[in-house]
């Protein structure tokens, strides 16, 4: 099946210039063992020389970073002049991609969270705003029964109903993000949560303090009985 192997290939070398770059700096080592016809092997040769690919490399990032910048926009804009190394190491480690939105937005949200764990990332409040901008995509793509049917964790709130918490005053953090202007070096700390209420088709955000999530969550346990 060789030109199951020609196409990937190909399509590796659209997606990643470092990886065209090898291709054409050391062939042999590069598609040593891999079942191509000479055809193939010189096409591929040709392709990765031709100046057009570049262009082709632009139109595929663009692509993939429209996704990302729909369901992350605020994650995105913490990253600043970060977001280029960061998605390119995203891009190499999954490069195939799957441009529906809140697909790209779990995958690249879940590789996020392990660069920041890992120590890769460091920043105040990039954890916080993804798990925000996470939850927000889940209500935004989902319908309630296929949110009920994956199970999606909400403290026993209805499906549409989601909190999350925040260590900085979300008030003061996503008003800046939503002004695009970086956050205050010190924003207000301690244990912050926000409900989001999407069940009139419209998200309605609601700071709730520990008494009232109490009583949310001692609602929806009432209501599960």
């Amino acid at each position: 099946m060789a030109i199951a192997i020609y196409q990937e290939i190909f399509c590796r070398m659209v997606a990643s210039l470092g990886f065209r770059e090898r291709v054409l700096d050391c062939p042999d080592e590069v598609l040593k063992g891999l079942d191509l016809t000479e055809r193939e092997r010189r096409r591929l040769l040709a392709l990765a020389a031709d100046p057009g690919m570049r262009v082709n490399t632009a139109i595929h990032r663009a692509n993939r970073l429209t996704p990302l910048d729909q369901t992350l926009p605020f994650t995105c804009f913490l990253l600043g002049e970060r977001l280029g190394s960061v998605v390119e190491r995203y891009w190499s480690a999954n490069p195939s991609e799957n441009l529906q939105s809140p697909t790209e937005c779990e995958r690249f949200a879940t590789f996020l969270t392990a660069e920041i764990e890992a120590g890769h990332i460091t920043d105040p409040y990039l954890e916080e705003v993804l798990a925000f901008e996470r939850t927000c995509t889940g209500l935004r793509f989902y319908t309630e029964e296929e949110l009920r049917r994956t199970g999606s964790p909400g403290d026993g709130l209805p499906p549409l109903v989601r909190i999350t918490t925040f260590r900085h005053d979300p008030v003061q953090l996503l008003e800046a993000l939503a002004n695009l202007e970086m956050p205050a070096a010190e924003l207000p700390e301690g244990e912050f949560h926000l409900l989001i209420d999407c069940r009139s088709g419209e998200a309605d955000f609601r700071l709730v303090d520990a008494e009232g999530l109490a009583a949310l969550r001692q609602l929806a346990a009432n209501l599960k009985k």
